[in-house]
C-alpha cells in the first residue's frame, strides 16, 4: 500500500502538512517523492480528518449559509450569484463527490483495514464513525450514491448507485451500530495512544460514541415514524453527544485557515462577496438578540459613528440586503444600498468547521421528544439546545427562554414545539452547520417559505413586507425555480455521470428526497 499524490481542490489537503492517501487501484498518478511511502494509522487517520472538513467546511457551508438565508451575495461583486439564484448545473460543487469518493473514503478504508490488522480498535472506531459521516452528508447532498461498490476501483470501476432509503442509510445505521458496539474493545488494553492524530475529539472514544449515538438518531428522524421503538430506546439509553464535535486545528497562514475563509478571503482577496441577508438579519434584530455581533461585523457607517462616541441601537449598527437581489450601491433613489450601510458576514481563519454541535444535538433530542409527545423533556432539552447555542458565543440565553422570553418554549401542541425547536436550530445553524439547517428545512418545512416576495418594504427603511412573518425564508429575487420552490438536493455530479454508465438520470434540483416534505411546505 504505497502512498500516493491525490489530485484535489480541497483546501485543508496541506493543514499541517497532512497530505491525502490513497490505495493503488484508486487513482493512479505519479509518485511523490515528498510524501512518506509506507501508510500509517498515525498518518492516515489526520488525512481523512482534515479532508472530511475540507469540503464540508468550503462549499458545504456555503450553500448552506446561501441557501438557509443566513447571508446573500454582496451587491459590488459576482462570485456567488449562480448559487444564490440556484442556477446549477452538473459542473457545480462536483468537489464535494471527488474529495469524498478520491480521498476521504480511500483513506478511511485503509485506516479500517490497517486498525483490524493491528488490532488499533480505537483507530478502527474512529474511522467508522468516519466514514459513516462521510456517507451520510454524500447521500444527503445527492440521493442515491455508490456506496456497496464504493471505493472498490479494481473490482467496480464503474460501481453501481445505491437506493438511498433502502441501501445506503440502512448501511450507514450498520456503520455505527458497529462502532458502537466495539467501543470496549476500543478503550484501552493494547490500543495505541492517540491524541494530536484526532483533531475532533483527541482521542477519546466515549466522546466518539458519543457522536456515533447523535448521529444515528439524526438519520433516523429522517423517517420518524418507521423508526419511533428504536428513537425511543436510543433517547432512554442516554449517552448522546453534549459537547461539539468540531475541527479547530487552524492556523493564520494560507491554506491553513478555515476552508471558507482560504477560499473566500484569502484567495479571492476581498471581504465583500458575502453580505448580511435580511431574512435572517431582521429577525435577530426583532428579538435583540447578542448573537447578531457574532455573526455580522458593523456597517462601515455605524463603525465610523461609534468611532465618534456615539451609541447605537443594534438596528443601526448592522444592515442586510434582500435575497437574491442585487440593489445599486450608488444612486438617487432610496432602494440604492451603498457598501457603508450593509455588514459583512463576519469570518476568521480560525472558525470551526462543525460535523455537530452540541446545540444541534440538544435539539434533535427536543424533537424526538416532541414527536413521541414527552412536552416536559423536549422542553428541557431546547431549553438545553438554546443555551448551548447562546453560550458558543459567550452570551446568556436565561432572558430568552424564561417565562414570557422572546424564544420560551410552546408547549400546547406538537406544531406548536416542533415550530420552536426548528427555528431555533435554524437560528443555532448560522457559522456552525448551516447545511444540516438547509436539510432541515427541506425535512420538515420549518423555516416556512413566504408567499410575500420580500423581507422588508424597502432595502434601506425597516418595516416588513405585508404578509411577511420574521423566520420564514423568500424566494430570491431572480432565480432559475417556481415561486415558493428551493434546492433540494445537488444534481448528479459531470465528475460521475461523464465517466461512470451506472450513473442515474440527473433529477431536478427542486425535486425532493425520500425523507423530504413536498415543495412549498
Amino acid at each position: 500500500m504505497k502512498k500516493k499524490n491525490v489530485l484535489y481542490t480541497g483546501l485543508i489537503a496541506v493543514l499541517l502538512s497532512v497530505s491525502a492517501i490513497s490505495c493503488d487501484d484508486y487513482l493512479n498518478v505519479n509518485d511523490n517523492p515528498n510524501y512518506p511511502t509506507e501508510a500509517t494509522l498515525s498518518t492516515l487517520l489526520p488525512s481523512a480528518g482534515a479532508t472530511t472538513v475540507a469540503q464540508w467546511g468550503l462549499n458545504g457551508q456555503l450553500v448552506g449559509d446561501l441557501w438557509s438565508q443566513y447571508v446573500t451575495q454582496g451587491n459590488s461583486t459576482n462570485q456567488y450569484n449562480t448559487t444564490v439564484n440556484y442556477s446549477l448545473t452538473a459542473a457545480s460543487y462536483n468537489a464535494f463527490w471527488t474529495n469524498a469518493y478520491a480521498n476521504t473514503l480511500p483513506d478511511l478504508k485503509i485506516v479500517l483495514q490497517l486498525a483490524e490488522e493491528q488490532g488499533a480498535w480505537n483507530y478502527w472506531v474512529m474511522a467508522k464513525v468516519l466514514t459513516a459521516y462521510n456517507y451520510h452528508i454524500l447521500t444527503d447532498f445527492y440521493g442515491d450514491i455508490p456506496f456497496t461498490e464504493a471505493v472498490r476501483a479494481a473490482e467496480f470501476p464503474q460501481p453501481k448507485y445505491d437506493d438511498s432509503r433502502t441501501v445506503v442509510y440502512p448501511g450507514i445505521i450498520a456503520f455505527l451500530n458497529e462502532a458502537i458496539a466495539k467501543a470496549g474493545d476500543a478503550k484501552g488494553g493494547s490500543n495505541p495512544t492517540v491524541t494530536v492524530e484526532d483533531y475532533f475529539f483527541n482521542g477519546n472514544i466515549d466522546k466518539w460514541v458519543a457522536f456515533a449515538k447523535s448521529l444515528k438518531l439524526k438519520l433516523l428522524m429522517r423517517d420518524f415514524e418507521a423508526n419511533r421503538s428504536e428513537i425511543a430506546s436510543l433517547l432512554a439509553a442516554g449517552g448522546l453527544l453534549e459537547e461539539d464535535c468540531a475541527f479547530t486545528a487552524f492556523e493564520d497562514a494560507t491554506n491553513k485557515g478555515n476552508p471558507l475563509y482560504e477560499a473566500n478571503i484569502r484567495q479571492l482577496n476581498t471581504r465583500e462577496n458575502i453580505r448580511a441577508c435580511h431574512t435572517f438579519l431582521e429577525f435577530l434584530l426583532a428579538y435583540n438578540d447578542p448573537r447578531i455581533e457574532r455573526i455580522y461585523e458593523l456597517t462601515a457607517e455605524a463603525e465610523a459613528a461609534i468611532n465618534d462616541g456615539e451609541t447605537l441601537t443594534y438596528r443601526e449598527m448592522f444592515g442586510g440586503l434582500p435575497c437574491g437581489i442585487k440593489p445599486p450601491t450608488t444612486g438617487g433613489d432610496d432602494e440604492a444600498v451603498p457598501l457603508v450601510k450593509s455588514s459583512r458576514y463576519k469570518q476568521a481563519f480560525s472558525d470551526p468547521v462543525y460535523l455537530m454541535n452540541a446545540a444541534e444535538a440538544a435539539f434533535q433530542v427536543a424533537e424526538a421528544e416532541a414527536r413521541l409527545n414527552n412536552a416536559g423533556a423536549a422542553k428541557a432539552a431546547y431549553d438545553k439546545g438554546v443555551t448551548k447555542a447562546f453560550e458558543r458565543w459567550g452570551y446568556d440565553a436565561t432572558p430568552f427562554i424564561g417565562s414570557g422570553g422572546a424564544y420560551a418554549f410552546d408547549s400546547s401542541s406538537l406544531d406548536a414545539m416542533l415550530k420552536c425547536i426548528l427555528i431555533q436550530k435554524w437560528v443555532a445553524g448560522a457559522k456552525a452547520n448551516s447545511w444540516d439547517s438547509w436539510m432541515d428545512r427541506n425535512r420538515t418545512g420549518i423555516p416556512g417559505i413566504s408567499d410575500a416576495n420580500t423581507v422588508r418594504v424597502s432595502n434601506t427603511a425597516p418595516g416588513l413586507t405585508p404578509g411577511y412573518e420574521l423566520g420564514t425564508l423568500v424566494n430570491p429575487g431572480t432565480t432559475v425555480l417556481q415561486p415558493r420552490e428551493l434546492p433540494r438536493r445537488l444534481l448528479v455530479p459531470a465528475a460521475s455521470s461523464s465517466y461512470n454508465t451506472n450513473a442515474p438520470k440527473t433529477k431536478p434540483l427542486q425535486e425532493p428526497l425520500w425523507w423530504q416534505v413536498e415543495n412549498g411546505k
